[in-house]
């Protein structure tokens, strides 16, 4: 009797930890020849183990996840070293055209990247959820140089669209490094990345994106009606394709282009950090096209370009402008009496309106229109953020 009730408690221990645990026959080859070396092993579940799948260095500038070496086959990702205590394995997923994902930490890459994307046929990837509590995708653009607009700011050459998801995201182009969006999964349903690229338009293309799928309950998780969050005390805030080169393509009205794409309507969160109340917006130090929304960058000079003398608000920003809540001037303290600001200079204001927000507003047509003057070599804007303390 004694012998059979230590037979069930043996069986019901082993059962009870290969429930919680994971197993992995190649988990530590090392550990698996020495123990070849020096016999049998007794215990053969001594190799069951568990570690988190978090974030890992690799030996590139990519991340990797914490897998099992068994694990990181299956997906076909790339193994770059060890983690969890030589536990496990730094695996990195990469996916490119014509490619399904329901990987977290999966880079989504151009053919043959890091070499020229010559372009042709539309490039996808489609993402899943890992699981049900995920809400969110996080997409950073790592490296992503496109063709830019045409002159009148329309992405026709080169062009990222994102569906399938809750939150509206526009269709973007040019140069993206660095920038981040945040989309909201709709339930089940599968967001879908598509890069066209012109085969007839050559030159060094390429794009790297990592995406991270974010928990209902994560801390960075981005409010809604926020396509990008920025944390921290300070930052600097890029509209899409932002450049000091202007754009080589000719508008309509065959006046310099514009780098500012058209067609934005997007939302930019800043997390209100504890102990500060309010926030300041201010131009990109030591860059006289920080600021150039709306306007004649061609005809201005440095005394206009940059400057307050440039700056243009309220009912005058009808077609491109930045709405920045409830506002006063820093200079004066005065209340701004708009939250409108578009032309080629940018006055420094604070808002203690809460959340922190701005929104970006940009038309169809950049050119000349028959009520409107032309926008000629817009750049976008570059503003810096400062949270004041209580």
């Amino acid at each position: 009797m004694d012998r059979k009730f230590f037979w069930i408690i043996v069986a019901t221990w082993l059962v009870a930890v290969t429930a919680f645990s994971v197993y992995d026959e190649d988990l530590d080859e090392d550990f698996r020849e020495q123990g070849d070396r020096k016999g049998k092993i007794l215990f053969p579940f001594v190799s069951i183990v568990r570690f988190a799948n978090t974030d890992c260095a690799s030996t590139n500038t990519m991340n990797g996840t914490c897998l099992a070496r068994r694990e990181c086959n299956n997906l076909n990702g790339t193994i770059t070293g060890t983690c969890a205590s030589r536990r496990g394995r730094c695996c990195i997923v990469s996916r490119t055209c014509g490619s399904t994902t329901n990987v977290n930490n999966t880079y989504f890459t151009s053919p043959g990247y890091r070499g020229a994307y010559a372009g042709g046929q539309t490039c996808t990837l489609i993402v899943n959820r890992c699981n049900s509590n995920v809400c969110q995708l996080r997409i950073d653009f790592l490296d992503m140089v496109l063709a830019q607009p045409s002159g009148d700011g329309v992405c026709l050459t080169d062009a990222v669209t994102i569906t399938g998801g809750n939150t509206i995201v526009p269709t973007i182009c040019g140069d993206n490094t660095g920038q981040t969006i945040f989309v909201d999964f709709n339930q089940d349903a599968a967001i879908t990345i598509t890069i066209t690229a012109t085969l007839a338009t050559t030159f060094s293309r390429r794009w790297n994106m990592r995406l991270t799928q974010l928990g209902c309950d994560c801390p960075g998780i981005a409010p809604n009606g926020c396509l990008q969050y920025y944390t921290g005390l300070t930052g600097t805030i890029n509209s899409f394709n932002y450049g000091t080169t202007p754009n080589t393509a000719l508008s309509a009205s065959l006046v310099t282009g514009t780098r500012q794409i058209a067609n934005l309507n997007y939302g930019i969160c800043i997390r209100m950090e504890a102990g500060y109340c309010a926030i300041q917006y201010s131009q990109a130090a030591n860059d006289i096209y920080s600021f150039t929304v709306t306007g004649d960058v061609d005809g201005a000079d440095n005394t206009v370009l940059g400057t307050t003398v440039g700056a243009v608000n309220g009912a005058a920003c009808t077609t491109d402008f930045v709405v920045i809540p409830n506002p006063t001037v820093v200079a004066t303290g005065v209340t701004a009496g708009t939250d409108r600001f578009c032309g080629l200079g940018f006055v420094p204001v604070q808002t203690g309106a809460k959340p922190f927000v701005l929104y970006v507003v940009t038309d169809a047509n950049e050119g000349a229109t028959a009520t409107t003057p032309p926008d000629v070599s817009n750049r976008g804007f570059s503003l810096a953020y400062t949270q004041v303390a209580c």
